[in-house]
């Protein structure tokens, strides 16, 4: 079985096929996923249960307890410094997943059971008169008897039949590789204590969900961070409409002074933090429901998730078995 696509939902579904004993091979360029600009925020029970499953069964992935910390209260509490506006949701269950640690942590996985990696681009999918699939790639094609589309951005180029309700964003953050040589800051400290600070009304799902309204791109700011290996990732700039292109980045320039004005909103002083900015093309769905299903014989689709993080390794054991059992 092929897995074309090397992020969070191509690797967790590889290991949950491999562990169940099935032959998988990832195809998938090298370079980053939207997977490593992540938050990977968990809240509830439920997902930090599911990481936790994980974890035990391949060791340590990155996840542990965090706490957040919303902002954007009503007054009074809104003026308040953060450790107040932390206090609201001091008692909530909440957990997040170290992006950078995962990413360490996956090829040690995927090896360990045997999961193949083939380092290439697909190019286009050809369905065989045996039954199976042809991958062309940039390099030699691959040959597999089941396929599933977890390419992130890029599903919409190998298969144009997706349905509607499936798009893509493009997503920006500011990345600190280092907590200890950024300025201090009321709100930089609740990063360096290992908790998330995002707003208390997200912007980005409603806008997603509105976007296939806008006549043109349009783009919004959730003020924000959350630790980041020994660092931190600020803000998350979103642009969606219509007219973008998974293969033509937004001027990041432009992006990235847009993002530094969002952060501002928060703080001033993460508007000058010398964070790197970087984007990556992020896919979602409309109605917020991803693709898990069959999009023609022996090719499957498995993307457009809201909340990766949270909602990925359910849908990954569970696609699995049917896979396997069908």
């Amino acid at each position: 079985m092929a897995v074309v696509g090397a992020g969070l939902a191509g690797s967790l579904l590889a290991l949950a096929l491999a562990r169940r004993g099935g032959s998988v091979v990832i195809v998938a360029p090298e370079g980053q996923a939207a997977t490593a600009l992540s938050y990977g925020a968990l809240p509830g029970r439920r997902p930090a249960g599911h990481w936790r499953e994980w974890q035990r069964h391949h060791g340590v992935l990155g996840w542990r307890p965090s706490r957040l910390v919303c902002h954007g209260w009503p007054q009074p509490l809104a003026a308040g410094p953060p450790w107040l506006q932390a206090l609201p949701t001091a008692l909530m269950p909440f957990s997040r997943v170290d992006p950078v640690l995962l990413a360490q942590a996956l090829p040690r996985c995927l090896a360990a059971l045997a999961v193949r990696r083939v380092s290439a681009t697909v190019t286009a999918l050809e369905p065989l008169a045996a039954g199976g699939w042809r991958l062309n790639t940039d390099h030699a094609p691959v040959v597999a008897e089941r396929v599933v589309l977890a390419a992130g951005a890029s599903c919409r180029d190998l298969w144009p039949e997706l349905p509607l309700q499936w798009r893509f964003s493009w997503a920006g953050v500011l990345a600190l590789a280092d907590w200890q040589g950024s300025a201090t800051s009321a709100w930089l400290d609740q990063g360096r204590r290992g908790r998330i600070v995002l707003p208390r009304r997200l912007r980005r799902p409603a806008f997603e969900a509105s976007s296939a309204h806008l006549r043109a791109p349009e783009w919004i700011v959730d003020p924000g961070l959350a630790p980041w290996g020994s660092g931190g990732l600020l803000g998350q700039i979103t642009l969606a409409g219509p007219g973008l292109d998974p293969a033509r980045p937004p001027d990041p320039m432009e992006m990235e002074e847009r993002l530094r004005q969002g952060l501002g909103t928060l703080d001033p002083q993460l508007a000058e933090q010398p964070g790197q900015y970087r984007q990556v093309a992020v896919p979602f769905c409309l109605d917020g429901r991803p693709i898990t299903a069959s999009l023609a014989p022996d090719l499957w689709a498995f993307s457009g998730f809201s909340g990766a993080f949270a909602t990925v390794p359910p849908l990954a054991e569970q696609l699995a078995a049917v896979l396997l059992n069908s």
